[in-house]
């Protein structure tokens, strides 16, 4: 097996989400699984969360979905963004859950489903703030009409999302007064939007409102905090490590990796380490970043190449090829490397790619 590899400690991932529920007020949660489950793995994740008792999952296309049910995983599974018209066929065929907000694809999936005879179940986005996906809030209840005039579909609930919860409470507030206003206008012409999902991880932890009753949760269920430094009830699901591939001593004045952008000042111990920017660790880390060898900090000098980077050991005691190599872990998280290459934690982690193999802990 390659030395470089993903570690993913799924009673870590087990211990977050009993956590989740303990919280919940008892709304329903949706794990997100997207992106490969942040890097973390989608089958054994979606596995895990489906046999604790989770009943829903969030993935980014359809292709995810896709994946996810020819694993064998049965629970409720919701693209989060909307779709395509002509990915109808694939969505339906494999019993997954639109996001809808445009005309064109509402009408796609009501015209599939009659030709199926099957019911399309599908959640309504309005966009609140995010400016991303999502009909303007003045255009909400009139879709909604036409939605429910559409042949087989069937409309689940509404959905938005919080840009900063972590950051901005007006705002944050202000959004979810006009979610909750749109569900009552909905209401009383006699729509009634059983499912209400608007909270992400930030909104779970610092508002959780009696208001709606789904939760959509991916950074914290993996045990990464939403702001860096932040104490919370939820472990770090991930950790990368490597070994030393190779070391040798160089002379004052030798110069490392591409571009020679360090210069040793001194004789120093150099080991390489097996795994560079084609497994997803950033060429921004280059001189700035760190890995732990035996316990002890050491820098990475020059530049990250696409298979190897190369760390300054001369102060580990005992060095050899073969040690250990801390990437993400106890002494190194996401937020660390996120905070060095100017980044956020979620392009840290779900950058970790496929050549690195996934080591579950059970």
């Amino acid at each position: 097996m390659r030395p470089s590899r993903v570690e993913i400690d799924l009673s870590r991932f087990e211990r977050n989400l009993k956590e989740v529920i303990k919280n919940s007020k008892e709304k329903l949660i949706m794990a997100v699984v997207k992106a490969d489950a942040y890097g973390h793995g989608s089958i054994a994740i979606s596995s895990k969360a489906q046999a604790i008792g989770i009943k829903w999952l969030g993935v980014g296309i359809v292709e995810e979905g896709i994946e996810l049910r020819n694993a064998g995983i049965t629970c409720n599974i919701q693209i989060l963004s909307q779709e395509l018209d002509d990915r109808v066929e694939e969505i339906i065929k494999y019993n997954l859950i639109p996001t809808v907000c445009s005309r064109s694809f509402l009408f796609a999936l009501s015209r599939e489903g009659k030709r199926l005879k099957k019911n399309v179940p599908i959640f309504v986005k309005v966009d609140t703030g995010m400016g991303r996906y999502g009909l303007l809030p003045e255009e909400f209840i009139y879709f909604l009409k036409t939605a429910r005039s559409c042949d087989n579909i069937e409309i689940l609930g509404a959905m938005s999302h919080l840009p900063s919860a972590d950051s901005d409470e007006d705002f944050t507030m202000n959004q979810m007064k006009t979610f909750k206003e749109l569900i009552d206008t909905a209401k009383s012409i006699g729509i009634d939007l059983k499912i209400n999902q608007i909270e992400n991880s930030a909104g779970f932890l610092y508002f959780n409102t009696p208001h709606f009753n789904m939760i959509r949760l991916g950074l914290i269920i993996y045990g990464i905090p939403v702001k860096k430094g932040e104490r919370i009830n939820y472990q770090p699901v991930m950790s990368v490590k490597s070994r030393i591939s190779f070391i040798k001593t160089i002379p004052k004045g030798f110069s490392i990796s591409y571009s020679r952008t360090f210069i040793s000042k001194r004789p120093m111990k150099v080991a390489v380490v097996p795994i560079g920017y084609a497994d997803g660790y950033d060429r921004h880390l280059s001189n700035k970043g760190y890995m732990f060898v035996k316990g002890k900090k050491c820098p990475i000098i020059g530049n990250v190449t696409m298979d190897g980077t190369m760390i300054d050991v001369t102060d580990v005691k005992d060095v050899s090829i073969g040690d250990e190599v801390e990437i993400i872990g106890e002494n190194v998280s996401a937020w660390d490397l996120a905070e060095i290459i100017g980044t956020i934690p979620y392009e840290v982690v779900s950058r970790m790619g496929k050549r690195l193999p996934r080591i579950f802990k059970y």
